[in-house]
């Protein structure tokens, strides 16, 4: 539609707006009437997106305004001192005024006057904070964003209140445009990081962001890994920190996923319960976390190698078990993993996708019992069942469900590579997962910079959450990693 500057007279504008959006029964035409100054006046909104005791007041008003007699006003200024709180901008033109329109926006049109006003009278629909559902924590805040991008900031504010924490917003999109918020801190974020993020933003054209993750895949370095080269959080606590190493975090309207980045490896794999706890047990569940990556790759791989090449590499007594358990087997050690990790990712799925009770309740008795059947039918071995049940348990560790999700990737190619190898096959598959994450960058900043730690400081924080205690007092924190 071109832009066409509004009628002066009311009824012209009721009845252009209504050919406009003919095919649009939501929308909301409502007249009033102000008696003191005989004048008739149109509010235009979409129906259910409106604040309507906040609307009802201010007809209210309008409704009871009367001219004084001493110092009288004109209907101009009596309108602009009724809606002067939630007034955002004039409008000039139908096509600005249907835009409003569908933003959210009610407008207002008086008789006489040429412009309209734009009313900020929109209701969010958003649901209460409560508890992050991804990355849940025995000790420490329990509040979690939600879709409401300004009550998410508000969130960030209400944690740190100091004057450098900027936030820059602006709206992408061509059909539905969705506002996008970038959150630093001045003088900790450094310039060529800030210019490196805005550059990537700036370039996503005519793009539709239904959700953070859509902006994360056309902002990173590249495409063509399973690895996530930005970290995601629902959790107000980890942006905090994040900002005061001199991240960027990037967020999205109408999603609950906060973006930080740069990233790193080690990042991905820091909890904040690492931080809450005592330094003895953030270290050991870190170390942890790392052998079950470890294991969730290439466990089942390195019995596929064990028992289909090198055998001879068994104790004695542990190769006549495992012989034992496949006496009756009829499929090689391959098929027979493949059977199995199959099988669990399709009740991982599905107890995803069910309702919260149902998916538990088919996760749990649907391994147990499809498990059990296998053995007894000697499909799968019993062994095969205790290995696939580790590795699935492993893959939990991980804080990030993208970042453990990739691994659980990488799984099926260390069994292809041990199936067609053996262990040369395991151990160039392990070759081949660490020189891709040594060439990954996430904003140009190295994905492995922390394992470079050779004199360097930031490898105390990178596997082990250590304390460093200040002034010789009781109060200590935590070493934090800081970029450079």
């Amino acid at each position: 539609m071109k832009s066409k500057p509004l009628h002066i007279k009311l009824d012209q504008k009721h009845e252009k707006l209504k050919s406009e959006l003919n095919m649009q029964d939501d929308v909301v035409f409502k007249q009033i009437f102000i008696p003191g100054y005989e004048v008739s006046g149109l509010f235009v909104f979409v129906n259910g997106t409106m604040d309507y005791p906040a609307f009802n007041e201010i007809v209210l008003d309008l409704s009871a305004a009367q001219v004084e007699s001493r110092q009288p006003v004109s209907i101009e200024q009596l309108v602009i001192s009724k809606i002067c709180s939630v007034r955002e901008q004039d409008v000039e033109t139908y096509e600005t005024a249907i835009e409003h329109i569908f933003d959210g926006k009610t407008l207002l049109f008086i008789e006489g006057m040429a412009n309209g006003y734009a009313l900020n009278l929109e209701k969010e629909k958003v649901r209460t904070l409560g508890e992050p559902s991804t990355e849940r924590v025995v000790r420490g805040p329990k509040l979690g964003f939600i879709e409401s991008l300004q009550e998410n900031i508000g969130l960030i504010r209400q944690y740190s209140n100091h004057p450098n924490l900027i936030v820059k917003q602006q709206k992408f999109g061509t059909m539905e445009k969705r506002e996008v918020a970038l959150i630093y801190y001045e003088g900790k974020a450094s310039d060529s990081l800030l210019k490196e993020v805005n550059k990537r933003i700036n370039e996503v054209k005519a793009t539709d962001l239904q959700d953070s993750g859509m902006l994360e895949e056309l902002i990173e370095d590249t495409a063509l890994t399973p690895f996530p080269q930005i970290q995601n959080t629902e959790r107000p606590d980890k942006v905090l920190a994040a900002l005061q190493e001199g991240r960027v975090v990037i967020m999205v309207d109408g999603s609950p996923f906060a973006l930080m980045a740069p990233t790193t490896i080690t990042m991905l794999l820091q909890s904040p319960d690492d931080y809450y706890e005592r330094w003895v047990a953030g270290s050991f569940l870190r170390v942890l976390r790392y052998l079950s990556l470890f294991v969730t790759v290439f466990l089942s791989g390195i019995y596929i190698s064990l028992v289909s090449f090198n055998p001879g590499m068994l104790p004695s007594e542990l190769a006549m078990t495992i012989a034992g358990t496949r006496e009756n087997v009829p499929f090689p050690p391959f098929v027979e993993a493949i059977i199995m990790e199959v099988t669990i990712e399709l009740l991982r799925e599905a107890g995803i996708r069910l309702p919260s009770p149902i998916g538990q309740t088919v996760g749990l008795v649907g391994g147990v019992i499809i498990g059990q059947a296998a053995v007894q039918a000697n499909i799968v071995s019993s062994l095969m069942v205790i290995i696939v049940s580790i590795t699935t348990i492993t893959s939990f560790t991980v804080p990030q469900y993208s970042f453990g999700l990739a691994f659980r990737a990488l799984r099926f190619g260390a069994m292809i590579f041990a199936a067609v190898l053996g262990l040369y096959g395991t151990t160039l598959f392990f070759i081949i997962v660490i020189s891709h994450l040594s060439k990954l960058t996430s904003f140009q900043e190295p994905y492995f910079q922390p394992m470079d730690f050779i004199g360097k400081k930031t490898w105390k924080d990178a596997f082990l959450r250590l304390t460093k205690r200040k002034n010789g007092g009781d109060s200590f924190e935590p070493i934090r990693r800081q970029n450079s």
